[in-house]
């Protein structure tokens, strides 16, 4: 820290503008680095023969211009110049586990996004037209692209009936707000997604829990559901259910379009996991293109936060979400989609969903050897697991020492439509903690809570 050379007029400016201006005269010439701690107030203030009223002011006029940055505790500083604009980051939790939300595993995405940036840099033309409006269908090429990946994973589609959204929630947005009313009735599984329920729940919608078993929803429960509640539309993950991990089978699927297609309801297959395992029946979509709004996103398999989600829609209904897309929004930015297009197209995309599959597989296997002796259902590419805990457990008092102990999971109640009894029931998603010691360590202390449930007290 060095005393900081400033003349001063006090016959012109304020005093504490002249010495915020001196200090990024010094800054541009170099004469201050980024990083340096400037004086203490009051040493700056003897030196200048100011208040240090002044200097204070001088220094905040500084850091509003960006030109220093306080630090509590610490003094001020000049700010780095090559500081990054975003300034979220997870916070370090020391002692806690997070098996709470269902996000991809951590990985390295800096290497293809960065390549992807480069080559849209390299394209000033084309970078600049991504910057202008376009339809609220998106470009063509794009949604062609997406059709093709789409292809490669066995999920057959049209790009003329393609359309992106700002992720999956908003996907399913689109559809409640373009098929629904008011009023109306949603039948979907008894364990369901809290989103769609959320989403329900804003617009005034009913949603009705159908009986399920391994496979999912059952076909003469649905049956009997549209005959009692007339619903408006079936919401189903047929692939790796949230939270229940069930799948159904393609028998099961094809049972269950039959009786929709009786009952003239739409059904919407939420596919956001369907990518995941490398082996699945076949969608929904591809038994009935007609019938199915197909759901999916890029959360899973690439990164959440490009926030891009498609939808795919019978011919039917594409111009009516065409125009509730324009209204919510006008357009999915463009360059989201360039970016995506580029991923897909170049083969980093598969390479991270492949990378994914194996460190999901890696993390099971660890799971699997630590809750060995726990009735748990899990798929080996998945993120999430169902536990049930023991008989002795109450899931309230379970919650509970999960929180004393440091580890974060995700309660049945959760996943019940409102009104509903829930089950003894706790979802873990493996695939949050950061690595795969964390998640070692948590699984072990799952695992002691697991083998020791309270005692039990007699009640007169």
């Amino acid at each position: 820290m060095t005393i900081i050379n400033i003349t001063l007029d006090k016959s012109g400016a304020p005093m504490y503008r002249q010495i915020a201006d001196a200090i990024g005269v010094k800054v541009n010439s170099k004469e201050l680095a980024p990083g340096e701690k400037l004086p203490t107030h009051r040493a700056l203030a003897d030196a200048l023969s100011v208040t240090v009223g002044t200097i204070t002011r001088a220094y905040a006029e500084a850091e509003r211009r960006g030109i220093v940055e306080a630090k509590v505790g610490a003094g001020t500083y000049i700010s780095q110049t090559d500081k990054p604009l975003w300034t979220f980051s997870a916070p370090e939790r020391p002692g806690i586990t997070s098996f709470g939300y269902n996000v991809p595993p951590t990985l390295n995405r800096a290497d293809v996004f960065s390549d992807a940036l480069q080559q849209l840099a390299s394209h000033p033309n084309e970078l600049n037209s991504l910057m202008l409006y376009q339809p609220p269908s998106g470009i063509v090429r794009h949604r062609e692209i997406l059709s093709q990946w789409l292809a490669q994973h066995g999920v057959t589609t049209s790009p003329s009936q393609l359309l992106f959204c700002s992720g999956a929630q908003n996907a399913m947005q689109l559809c409640l707000l373009t098929l629904c009313r008011a009023g109306d009735t949603i039948l979907a599984d008894k364990f369901t997604y809290p989103g769609l329920m959320s989403l329900a729940k804003q617009l005034q919608l009913t949603i009705k829990p159908v009986e399920m078993d391994d496979e999912g929803m059952l076909p003469d429960a649905l049956r009997a559901a549209c005959q009692q509640y007339q619903p408006r539309l079936v919401y189903l993950t047929p692939t790796l259910q949230n939270p229940t991990t069930a799948t159904m089978s393609e028998a099961r699927r094809i049972e269950v379009i039959e009786i929709c297609r009786e009952q003239q309801l739409v059904i919407l297959e939420d596919d956001i996991n369907g990518l995941l395992p490398t082996e699945r029946p076949e969608p929904m979509i591809n038994l009935a293109p007609d019938l199915v709004i197909y759901i999916g996103g890029l959360a899973k398999t690439l990164a959440p936060g490009l926030r891009l989600g498609f939808l795919h829609l019978p011919e039917r209904y594409y111009p009516h979400f065409v125009n509730a897309l324009q209204n919510h929004s006008w357009m999915i930015s463009p360059l989201l989609t360039a970016m995506a297009a580029i991923l897909l197209e170049n083969g980093a995309a598969n390479q991270m969903l492949d990378t994914i599959r194996t460190e999901m597989e890696k993390r099971w296997q660890c799971v699997a050897h630590h809750l060995r002796d726990s009735d748990l259902r899990y798929q080996p590419n998945g993120f999430h697991g169902w536990l049930k805990l023991p008989d002795d457990w109450a899931l309230s008092d379970f919650l509970a020492a999960c929180k004393e102990n440091g580890l974060e999971v995700k309660s049945a109640e959760l996943f019940i439509p409102p009104g509903y009894g829930a089950p003894p029931y706790i979802r873990i998603a493996v695939s949050a903690p950061p690595t795969r010691d964390i998640l070692e360590q948590g699984c072990k202390k799952l695992a002691q809570l697991l083998a020791n449930p309270p005692i039990s007290e007699f009640a007169l």
